[in-house]
């Protein structure tokens, strides 16, 4: 039996956007309250995504009791109060289809004026059945789901393993880059691949797979530029993940799921029996 320590827990808002650090995560069966329940669409509802559009990683959300708060270097700030009734918006995103709450126009303007594009803030209105029939994806194929994360209802990183990788990079990264809700301290680098059923004092969670990294990681998130890097070619030689892939293959960090929901706080410890996974290759050179 392994003990992690849970160092740092963020949440997400709007998805793309950049988050905001918080004390505690409440987790519910579809996922983390207050975790990209937002996204921006642009024409023919298609996701307005940090992959493609960086920017979009310099507009700082913070969820409040007043409502959401934008916020950006140069455009200033922009208080936005949730919409329950509004026009309803049909969006898809890779497999999935659903419908969003039309959040107005303010915001809108607000954030079309930084992309300089027109892009719409939608919110889910209904659940959807997540669509992802992958055999590594078994633990999520047919769930509900009413948030925009990539995979899995939240995503887990270990300290050590971004130790590990800076050691081999140009330019060392921070551990946003890779815009995991849970950081863990307590284990070996890369430790976290042998993770499956996790428990903690409230809550318990499941690894679905390695999650796989795309250009994201190479974004700025606070200014969404994209430096100069190595880090593609450190993780295709030594973190790729050999079986079951279904994007880059290159792999950091954990795809989670939940079991039983709960509330998970800064300090909280998650116990987990180690089991081997030959899927995935961290060789050492």
């Amino acid at each position: 039996m392994k003990t992690v320590t849970v160092k740092e827990l963020y949440v997400y808002p709007v998805k793309g956007c950049n988050g905001s650090p918080v004390q505690a995560l409440d987790i519910t069966e579809q996922g983390i309250v207050g975790d990209r329940e937002f996204t921006f669409v642009g024409d023919g509802g298609v996701l307005i995504e940090q992959k493609q559009f960086p920017k979009i990683a310099s507009v700082q959300v913070e969820q409040t009791s007043e409502g959401l708060i934008f916020k950006h270097e140069t455009e200033g700030s922009i208080l936005h109060k949730a919409r329950t009734e509004g026009e309803s918006i049909s969006a898809k995103w890779v497999l999935d289809e659903f419908e969003g709450t039309d959040q107005g126009d303010e915001v809108s303007q607000w954030i079309s004026h930084i992309l300089d594009m027109p892009i719409r803030l939608i919110r889910i209105n209904q659940p959807w059945t997540v669509n992802f029939p992958v055999p590594d994806m078994v633990r999520l194929h047919g769930k509900s789901k009413r948030r925009f994360t990539a995979a899995s209802e939240l995503s887990l990183t270990n300290l050590a393993s971004l130790e590990a990788l800076n050691a081999d990079l140009d330019v060392p990264i921070p551990m946003n880059r890779f815009r995991s809700n849970i950081v863990v301290d307590g284990i070996g680098a890369y430790e976290e691949d042998d993770m499956d059923f996790v428990v903690g004092a409230n809550v318990e969670i499941l690894q679905v797979t390695p999650a796989e990294r795309c250009a994201i990681i190479s974004t700025d998130q606070k200014t969404g530029d994209r430096p100069e890097n190595n880090i593609f070619d450190v993780l295709r030689k030594t973190r790729v993940k050999t079986e079951g892939k279904f994007g880059s293959g290159l792999i950091f960090g954990n795809y989670m799921t939940v079991k039983k929901p709960g509330k998970l706080r800064l300090g909280d410890q998650l116990t987990f029996e180690p089991v081997a996974r030959d899927a995935v290759s961290n060789g050492s050179g």
